[in-house]
């Protein structure tokens, strides 16, 4: 899936999403892995800043923010997607450096790793290899990101 500047959209299907397109990789043993979901960085276009408010011991709430991203079109929210206590945060995001989420959301742009107390709660969110999460991540994309039609195409 392409968006209108020709970049691709990404959805690891080993990773679950939420509805705030975050999405968690469970890493084994009660303990997964946070970051903004390719959409999410897509949809707003330019990442400027990110500020985590969450600190290394936090408890964090499911639906409440853990922090915030100053983009091209805003501030945006990061919503917790689970309850947890937060075990790290990606070093570089700590001084306010958006850079790493642009431009590898899934990789070195991951946000936070936190223990959570109920492995059920990861498994509640969208898996990404579901038939349901792609029909939604089709129709949140369509939503949010401008998408090239084929008919967009030069011949």
């Amino acid at each position: 899936m392409m968006n209108m500047y020709g970049k691709e959209l990404k959805f690891p299907e080993d990773l679950y999403y939420s509805e705030e397109f975050i999405w968690v990789k469970d890493l084994g043993g009660n303990k997964v892995q946070i970051g903004i979901s390719d959409l999410g960085v897509k949809a707003v276009k330019e990442l400027a800043h990110v500020k985590i408010d969450a600190k290394v011991g936090d408890q964090i709430s499911k639906g409440k923010p853990i922090g915030h991203v100053e983009t091209s079109k805003g501030i945006w929210e990061i919503i917790a997607p689970v309850y947890g206590t937060v075990m790290e945060i990606n070093p570089p995001l700590t001084n306010g450096n958006a850079y790493p989420i642009q431009m590898d959301p899934y990789g070195k742009g991951w946000v936070m790793e936190v223990e959570i107390s109920d492995e059920n709660e990861v498994k509640a969110l969208k898996k990404g290899s579901d038939e349901s999460t792609k029909a939604w991540i089709n129709e949140k994309v369509e939503e949010n990101v401008p998408l090239m039609d084929d008919d967009d195409d030069d011949d």
